[in-house]
């Protein structure tokens, strides 16, 4: 017996595409008309709930779906505007250095000087409220931590020289115990940012601190012209490395490395649940890594060199860690 199977056109399929299309954009617009609603009247309490529902509606949409619906639903929606009275959600939105992330940025995260603009109360209350985001605890928590690898060098080799590439402020540097004590006997700080490089030298060349302007791609190529170190580290540049791209500056910083030396990259890892948030109110995107990512990145240094190598996540478990220890 043969069994007649229904035929199902294209334009029927099209209808139900359309149909799902629709429920989605229904289900976004409601999430954003509530939270526009509530902050409406100053109700930032709501602000938990939308970063862990966009993340939601972002994992499971898939990326070009998602895409679309940013476009679509949340780009010309009126919460953003509210959301970007907040400063460091509207920076990272307007990039006025190109790029979101950038030092100014990550001033605004440690609070290392009180935001000088008068803010709407609207703006003040979710700038009080940024400090509880996921991603801001991991940053801060990033800056604690390498000041205390800044440390930990100086605490067991004599005159350690150190590379921050992609140094930003280089705000760890102001953290570490050694820094201030000039125990380091030179830092340089390379990053391509002119102005993030003014704002090191001037507070931070009296304590061993040398700026040097280069891009990353340089740093690949001629690296060796800054001669060797015995800790070499970059805090927020594997977020927008490619593969490609990561592996030739890991070999290059392993490279540049003295017998003994550390070498610490850190990366986003996909599991942060501000990814949604980020990426709709922010248009923050960033590359993001778990540990057979992180591994995967040290392929372009010879196994035989490598003493000993470890992966570890922050507190929260947003932040893959990487060291590896040269022979």
């Amino acid at each position: 017996m043969t069994l007649a199977m229904p035929v199902v056109d294209d334009e029927s399929m099209l209808v139900v595409g359309a149909s799902t299309q629709g429920r989605a954009d229904l289900q976004l617009k409601r999430l954003l008309d509530q939270t526009a609603k509530r902050l409406s009247a100053l109700d930032v309490s709501c602000m938990h709930g939308l970063v862990a529902r966009l993340d939601r509606i972002r994992r499971s949409a898939g990326p070009e779906e998602w895409a679309r619906l940013i476009a679509d639903v949340v780009a010309p929606h009126p919460v953003l505007a509210q959301l970007h009275e907040e400063p460091f959600t509207r920076r990272a939105f307007e990039k006025p250095r190109g790029y979101a992330g950038d030092a100014i940025m990550m001033d605004m995260a440690y609070r290392h000087r009180p935001y000088s603009v008068t803010l709407t109360r609207l703006g003040a209350a979710l700038h009080v409220w940024a400090d509880q985001q996921s991603s801001i605890r991991s940053v801060v928590e990033r800056r604690t931590m390498l000041a205390g690898e800044i440390d930990a060098v100086a605490a067991r080799r004599d005159d350690p020289r150190v590379l921050s590439l992609a140094c930003g402020h280089l705000r760890e540097a102001q953290l570490s115990e050694a820094v201030r004590a000039r125990a380091i006997s030179e830092l340089v700080a390379l990053d391509q940012d002119a102005d993030s490089l003014c704002v090191v030298e001037r507070e931070q060349a009296d304590f061993h601190v040398r700026v040097k302007r280069a891009s990353v791609g340089r740093f690949v190529k001629a690296g060796a012209e800054l001669g060797t170190f015995d800790f070499v580290y970059s805090a927020g540049l594997y977020d927008y490395l490619n593969e490609e791209a990561a592996i030739a500056v890991t070999a290059a910083m392993f490279r540049a490395l003295r017998p003994g030396g550390r070498l610490l990259v850190a990366n986003f890892a996909p599991e942060l649940r501000d990814i949604g948030f980020m990426e709709a109110i922010m248009d923050w995107r960033l590359i993001y890594r778990n540990e057979g990512g992180m591994t995967g990145l040290a392929r372009g240094i010879p196994r035989d060199a490598i003493a000993a190598r470890s992966l570890t996540r922050d507190q929260l478990g947003n932040v893959v860690y990487m060291t590896i220890d040269r022979v």
